[in-house]
């Protein structure tokens, strides 16, 4: 009986430490940060969708229509259909749907956005020779600083653990994704980024693929979902105008106009200086204002300069001087719980475009 009884509660320690992990070490440093924040409000903002595939792509099953009702139920105003080899989705676009290709290339495996913007695909997936990129990091390239199934597999061992800790809990959370993106290793791939490819403008991709449908109607049961799927990760771009077609979309992604959003983050991450609003990927000059907020609680912003922290705070809004010139971005993590420096359930949420600060 007291062998028995010893198990079981080895392993619910276990699952309530897959359940609060990450946990990380973090000293506040909050010198030199104002808290009177205006986030200027002439801008516009747009829910984007990247890396997608569907009945087209050789190993998934999503349909067009499939696609435009998760569109719906997610408030997403555009979507870049992505399919291996071929283009076949442009017959089924319409007004909100873009067509691309991702293919293999002698340089490794490549994203074109509606065959124009080159996407360094997998760039953090080492696993596979044909993820592996092996060409130049040019600046007119596009990076996936973030994709989705490069986060199950980086650790599988980890992925595999938290799954069947998240089955243990279903009785109770009724979530079989429950804190899903403590898989992604953010501060690895920031880094890696920054080491290798840091003057790319990012982007973030759901590498989504349907693997079973059940459809006796036009909208089934697909695993996994486009519904869901869409909520993973967003890319959130801005704009001064009003976006209006597909060219204006792809211009500003291209200008590396956003933030990547997980699991639904709200937030606000703009540049000022006498009057005039900076976006996310473009240069601003020295003594502009970043203004930052953020709606969840129980987050933690760190701003990166050069990929080395310089300031980090859990304080839902505030500004920072960018003085010198370098590279600025900004990292987001939730936690569950703290206890004085140790921060448990630590997990990414967002990350923005890199500021170019000049004099």
């Amino acid at each position: 009986m007291f062998p028995l009884f010893f198990v079981i509660f080895l392993l619910l320690l276990f699952f309530f430490y897959l359940d609060i992990r990450p946990i990380k070490r973090l000293k506040k440093l909050e010198k030199g940060l104002s808290y009177k924040v205006k986030i200027p409000q002439n801008i516009y903002r747009y829910n984007v969708a990247i890396h997608i595939h569907t009945q087209f792509s050789r190993d998934s099953l999503g349909k067009p229509s499939d696609i435009k009702k998760a569109m719906e139920v997610n408030a997403i105003d555009y979507a870049f259909i992505t399919d291996h080899d071929n283009d076949n989705y442009k017959f089924f676009e319409d007004e909100r749907t873009i067509t691309g290709v991702e293919k293999n290339t002698p340089s490794g495996r490549l994203l074109l956005l509606g065959n124009k913007i080159p996407v360094i695909s997998h760039p953090n997936n080492f696993e596979f020779d044909h993820y592996r990129w092996k060409g130049e990091f040019k600046e007119d390239h596009l990076y996936e600083i973030i994709n989705i199934k490069d986060a199950i597999v980086w650790n599988k061992p980890l992925t595999i653990a938290t799954l069947i800790k998240n089955i243990f809990f279903w009785p109770f959370t009724r979530n079989l994704l429950r804190k899903w993106n403590s898989l992604i290793p953010l501060e690895t791939w920031s880094k890696l980024y920054t080491e290798r490819a840091k003057k790319l403008k990012i982007i973030g991709g759901l590498d989504i693929h349907i693997k079973a449908v059940y459809q006796e109607h036009t909208h089934g049961i697909l695993i996994p979902s486009y519904i869901n799927g869409f909520r993973w990760l967003i890319n959130k771009i801005y704009s001064r105008k009003p976006i209006k077609n597909k060219e204006s979309i792809m211009k500003a992604i291209a200008n590396g106009n956003l933030y990547l959003s997980i699991e639904g983050f709200e937030g606000d991450f703009l540049c000022t200086k006498n009057g005039k609003v900076f976006l996310p990927g473009e240069k601003v000059p020295s003594g502009s204002i970043l203004n930052i907020s953020a709606k969840k609680k129980k987050t933690l912003k760190m701003i990166k300069k050069d990929g080395n922290p310089i300031k980090i705070t859990d304080k839902p809004a505030f500004t920072f001087k960018l003085e010198d010139e370098g590279f600025y971005h900004v990292e987001v993590f939730e936690y569950d719980f703290r206890l004085g420096n140790l921060y448990f359930g630590f997990k990414p949420v967002a990350i923005t475009n890199y500021f170019e600060v000049t004099k």
